[in-house]
């Protein structure tokens, strides 16, 4: 099937402005298109579209692409859309519109009802991928929330005028925080690349700006910059668990001015807990005004799951050739957690985070967080490695300005079964190496 040519619609973006006049929309590389030219070209594939389907859209397609034929499934009543690639999904399909597909065989999804559904894949997804599945009808709430519980006072205590992220648009955080608060308050929205930020910075001169990324992006991006830039109308958001001290003062020295915030969530909860002066490693910090988040079945200390209910929670939870689940809105399982005296929550590890080495249980995480106390570490991630020898052993990959034999020295303090037996030491001006393209090393 022949495609629609975007150049029809697209102009060249000036990074940085807005032409005198210009409606808001989406700015990636050379392109922009308002949102009101998306919109019609979604409502003009929505026309080859019928009630009732299953839809999947490939959000790697390319920025405009994806969002012309995400808007153009949202206009179509009482669909399921998938915002995920097809292939990823095992899914037989065929393609009515431009960058739309129509499932026709390989999924057990829930049937569309008089609620469309949407799912996306979490990004942590390995083998056989997990969909988070909920309302499409509350994206409107949930970019409400993000305005009201994130947005509403993060740069100088006034609400940005445009959003950005590095983040592929399949991350749901990307989706949520970005796309969805752009589209419904009428900001620009900059898709900028993840290594150069420097579109971020010329945004920056004309809008306050709420920015999302993950650490190692921000990291690489700092260690790119040939000098630094001021951002003194950037709050960047940081997904991923916990943000090292290292990471904040690298940040804070390239990027002058800027507002560094810890955000922690899930694709099946949303976003959770912030945190505005992250860098300690030891909460992520209060749970999010609107967010219920509580503790199921704690122990002596307080630990038990994380559960929560909210705006982005999933309503199912599915892969590919099994039943979907229903939450009820309640997810439940996703990390290991406590409050700490103060309200803040402290995560302790993932439900399966556990794995025997030499028949004994040590959990990972737990060694990781020790790692990241230690002075010059940026990032750390331990693993279980069964070689075919069947030697099995403790493995560390390390991020920062520290050596093996330091590492090894601060490992003393951990119990003889918790040691990594091999030690990997990265440089940050190194860790692109180590990284995946969507920045978990």
């Amino acid at each position: 099937m022949g495609r629609t040519p975007f150049s029809r619609f697209l102009t060249p973006a000036v990074a940085g402005s807005t032409a005198k006049g210009r409606e808001p929309g989406v700015y990636w590389g050379e392109e922009f298109a308002s949102w009101d030219d998306l919109l019609s070209e979604g409502r003009r594939r929505a026309a080859r579209l019928r009630c009732g389907a299953t839809y999947a859209v490939d959000p790697e397609g390319g920025p405009m692409a994806s969002l012309a034929s995400l808007l153009a499934v949202a206009s179509v009543p009482d669909t399921v859309l998938l915002w995920a690639s097809p292939k990823r999904l095992g899914l037989t399909v065929q393609e009515p519109a431009p960058d739309v597909f129509e499932v026709t065989g390989g999924a057990s999804l829930p049937a569309p009802s008089d609620r469309p559904l949407w799912g996306i894949c979490t990004s942590g997804s390995t083998g056989t991928p997990k969909v988070a599945i909920g309302h499409a009808d509350e994206w409107e709430l949930i970019a409400l929330h993000s305005e009201a519980a994130m947005y509403q006072d993060a740069i100088g205590g006034r609400p940005p005028t445009a959003l950005a992220t590095c983040l592929p648009l399949g991350f749901s955080a990307a989706f949520f925080m970005s796309v969805l608060p752009a589209l419904f308050f009428r900001r620009d929205l900059l898709i900028f690349p993840p290594h150069d930020w420097r579109p971020l910075t010329g945004l920056a001169r004309r809008h306050r700006v709420a920015a999302l990324g993950v650490p190692a992006l921000a990291a690489a991006a700092c260690i790119n910059a040939t000098e630094p830039a001021a951002m003194d109308d950037v709050a960047l958001f940081l997904g991923g668990g916990h943000l090292s001290g290292e990471r904040v003062r690298l940040i804070r020295e390239r990027f002058t001015g800027i507002r560094v915030s810890n955000l922690y969530g899930t694709a099946e909860t949303g976003a959770i807990a912030l945190d505005h002066d992250p860098g300690h490693n030891e909460h992520v910090g209060f749970p999010i005004a609107g967010k219920s988040v509580w503790i199921r079945d704690p122990d002596e200390r307080g630990t038990g799951e994380v559960c929560v209910t909210g705006p982005g929670c999933a309503q199912y939870q599915w892969r590919p050739g099994q039943p979907p689940t229903p939450t009820a809105g309640l997810v439940s399982g996703t990390d290991y957690g406590r409050f700490d005296t103060d309200g803040h929550l402290c995560l302790e590890g993932r439900p399966d985070g556990g794995e025997k080495l030499a028949g004994v249980l040590v959990y990972p995480r737990a060694v990781e967080r020790h790692l990241l106390s230690l002075d010059g570490v940026s990032d750390a991630r331990v693993t279980v490695e069964h070689p075919p020898s069947g030697l099995e052993h403790l493995a560390a990959t390390v991020v920062g300005e520290v050596d093996p034999s330091a590492v090894e020295e601060h490992c003393t303090q951990l119990p003889e079964h918790q040691r990594p037996s091999r030690i990997r030491c990265v440089s940050e001006g190194e860790a692109a190496s180590v990284y995946t393209a969507n920045g978990k090393l």
